[in-house]
């Protein structure tokens, strides 16, 4: 199976879409205890900019806990340009700030091409399943990887001391998995980080972080 060729006709099919209608969930735990609770459901117009989101956030953090739900709807100006890149860089949200020059570049050539390497593929129950494990990655891949999440962590860390939990995470490992019709649509994308984390105390914490994003078949083509 030509996994280059279903990322290719992937992609085209997300190209023409005019719409995108799902549920993004995510879910944060600390050992046994529940973080974060967030679920999104949405409604994106990409000719129109138009998007409706409705949105249940429930936080357990340091004693505190809170729970809220919203209603928005709001429109994008000149969002033509939202189109599959978009999407593609909202599912993999960790692009920071390479270094310039040649060997940047080719650091960045590296990390891409060893990441598509790494990709597997599979037929199940007539879907088409992408599948990228961290035990298939090559060790600096790995480690520029943790690096990557950690920087962004230190980058965020003043906006809420949440962040704090993603920074010093210790032998992450994650999984993701692309759920393909076979009309080359993503039906579902789940992504899945585990780690270990050392308190002030010097005491190990396991932490969990699950995303998953639905699309609807109502989705326009």
């Amino acid at each position: 199976m030509n996994k280059i060729k279903i990322l290719y006709d992937v992609v085209k099919t997300l190209k023409d879409k005019e719409a995108f209608i799902g549920t993004l969930t995510v879910q944060v735990h600390k050992d046994e205890t529940s973080l974060l609770l967030l679920r999104n459901e949405f409604e994106k117009n990409l000719l129109t900019g138009q998007t409706k989101a409705k949105i249940n956030t429930e936080l357990d953090y340091e004693g505190k806990t809170a729970k809220h739900e919203s209603n928005t709807e709001f429109t994008m100006p000149h969002s033509g340009g939202y189109r599959h890149h978009e999407f593609i860089r909202h599912l993999h949200p960790s692009h920071a700030a390479g270094c310039g020059g040649l060997k940047g570049k080719l650091s960045k050539l590296a990390f891409a091409l060893s990441m598509l390497t790494a990709l597997q593929t599979e037929e199940q129950e007539g879907k088409t399943i992408i599948s990228l494990n961290a035990k298939d990655l090559p060790e600096d891949t790995k480690t520029l990887l943790h690096e990557k999440i950690s920087r962004a962590g230190v980058c965020q860390r003043h906006r809420h001391g949440f962040i704090k939990e993603f920074v010093a995470i210790e032998h992450l490992d994650f999984a993701v998995n692309m759920f393909i019709n076979k009309l080359f649509e993503v039906e579902k994308v789940v992504i899945t980080f585990v780690g270990t984390q050392k308190d002030e105390q010097n005491v190990p914490h396991d932490l969990t972080i699950r995303a998953e994003l639905s699309l609807s078949a109502k989705q326009g083509a």
